[in-house]
């Protein structure tokens, strides 16, 4: 049996909203994009929201935000996608690699806490997986050394911590829009989010080459502008995107129950006060290289998110060495499964039961 790890697909009334949005010859930044902000830093719970053509362009454009220069400092995951660590190094700050809580895959704040110098400008919580990283003590972390906290909620979208938004629990975060996305936008997109009016108009400007009005330049910016087209689709997405979480955290009960007693496998945990959106379902499993051979044999979809940290990446080499030995265990554990809304029934439990066999 055929299980995508992802599926993508458009209702008929989106495509054709789609369509007119071509006809109409508007297809930069216009009415449906402004709606797109309007509408999400609704449903995140903040002040402001703009809408970038990815995500990377979403992280660049909050640590422009806080004021990150040459030198500075910002603690960041190295169990993550490289985006998070490459949009600091773009300005010239140096990552220091925090390792993660086992259970959850987020930031270890403990570990965090260790790695304060006076060069930390900021953290960096990647709300891996989909799960909310810990706030409560990593915004007291951050408030007893004057850091600001860049969420990387990419991943994220529509997760909670203690009845919060993802996006509404530090200083600025980042969302994306990729087609692996719980909220899409058919193509590459992101958004940023804060409730603090000088990092939204610092994020706007940066987007839009420094534009205050047309052709004044007052900062200096690049062209992040969100597409029409995008917008229309991101709007569709988020409405449904409740209803589309909702189903994934369905499915990933049905494999918390069918896996709990399968020796070699742990599922996920969602801990109490977090809402979990399941991007993705990743488990830490024995013998992970001939499972994973296992379930392509199979044509049962997979993932590994990550199969190299980013401490180890050949592209960070210059990167000061550090040991994170929980990071560097997950890496060689971690197999994601399909969990998107699309799947049926069958689909799950022949996946749960092909996982069961090869660990019998």
């Amino acid at each position: 049996m055929n299980v995508p790890i992802v599926k993508l697909e458009l209702d008929s009334q989106t495509l054709d909203d789609c369509v007119e949005v071509l006809r109409s010859g508007a297809w930069a930044e216009g009415k449906h994009v402004h709606a797109l902000e309007e509408e999400f830093a609704a449903y995140t719970g903040t002040a402001h929201a703009k809408a970038v053509n990815n995500g990377t362009a979403a992280l660049l454009c909050a640590l422009h935000a806080i004021g990150l220069k040459p030198g500075d400092e910002v603690l960041v995951p190295s169990f993550t996608f490289i985006a998070s660590v490459n949009t600091i190094l773009n300005f010239g700050a140096r990552p220091v690699f925090v390792d993660v809580d086992r259970a959850t895959f987020n930031m270890d704040v403990e570990d965090a806490a260790k790695k304060v110098t006076p060069k930390t400008k900021a953290i960096m919580p990647v709300h891996l997986y989909g799960l909310a990283v810990d706030m409560d003590p990593l915004c007291e972390l951050a408030g007893e050394h004057g850091l600001k906290i860049v969420e990387d909620a990419c991943q994220a979208v529509g997760a909670e911590y203690k009845g919060r938004k993802a996006g509404a629990l530090g200083d600025v975060a980042a969302f994306s829009m990729y087609p692996t996305k719980n909220m899409v936008c058919g193509g590459e997109g992101g958004l940023v989010t804060t409730s603090d009016d000088a990092i939204a108009e610092k994020v706007r400007l940066f987007s839009n080459h420094g534009q205050a009005e047309k052709y004044v330049h007052v900062s200096i910016g690049f062209n992040f502008r969100m597409q029409e087209i995008n917008a229309v689709v991101a709007r569709a997405s988020l409405k449904a995107l409740d209803a589309t979480n909702e189903v994934r955290r369905a499915n990933a009960k049905v494999y918390d129950e069918a896996l709990a007693d399968v020796p070699g496998v742990e599922t996920p945990v969602a801990p109490e006060g977090r809402l979990h959106v399941y991007h993705q379902y990743t488990l830490k499993a024995k013998y992970r290289d001939a499972l994973a051979e296992h379930l392509h044999e199979q044509e049962i979809g997979y993932g590994i998110h990550y199969g190299i940290p980013c401490h180890q990446q050949k592209a960070l080499k210059n990167l000061a060495p550090v040991r994170l030995p929980v990071t560097e265990s997950l890496v060689k554990e971690v197999i994601s499964i399909p969990v998107n809304q699309t799947l049926s029934t069958d689909q799950l439990q022949f996946v749960a039961d092909t996982i069961k066999a090869f660990y019998s």
